[in-house]
């Protein structure tokens, strides 16, 4: 991956837009533990500063998973369930508050899709454990 310094866009989105394509082609690998900070900084000829934002910026897009004391590794995908609705069904979705976060266990940049049929509690469900149909 090469890092322009001269560019408009900053080093660290160029950084994370890197990253990104490397998880999507699959050469980070789910569940591969990045390098600390210090290395990928040299690693990249970027800061550490850069190195923190743009990790920050995949962990909001549900790629990277941090864990204090663990650092911070490719995010395994879940598996993801069908849901079929109707025309009696309201779907939306929103984020997670940071109660919701822990009860469900979410990791962040997850959010939740909440989905509504008249005479019935509203489900939510984790956004990327979830496909929806209709007819």
């Amino acid at each position: 991956m090469e890092i322009n310094v001269r560019s408009h866009t900053p080093v660290y989105l160029q950084l994370a837009h890197g990253l990104r394509e490397m998880i999507r082609a699959g050469e980070l690998a789910p569940g591969t533990v990045f390098p600390g900070e210090h290395e990928m900084a040299t690693q990249y000829g970027v800061g550490r500063e850069a190195v923190r934002k743009a990790l920050g910026v995949l962990r909001a897009e549900g790629l990277v998973a941090t864990k204090k004391g663990e650092g911070s590794q490719v995010r395994v995908q879940p598996e993801r369930e069908t849901l079929a609705i109707d025309s009696k069904t309201r779907v939306w979705f929103r984020q997670t508050t940071p109660e919701e976060r822990i009860t469900m266990g979410l990791d962040e940049g997850v959010g939740l899709v909440v989905v509504e049929t008249e005479g019935v509690a509203p489900r939510l469900l984790p956004s990327d454990e979830v496909i929806i149909t209709g007819k």
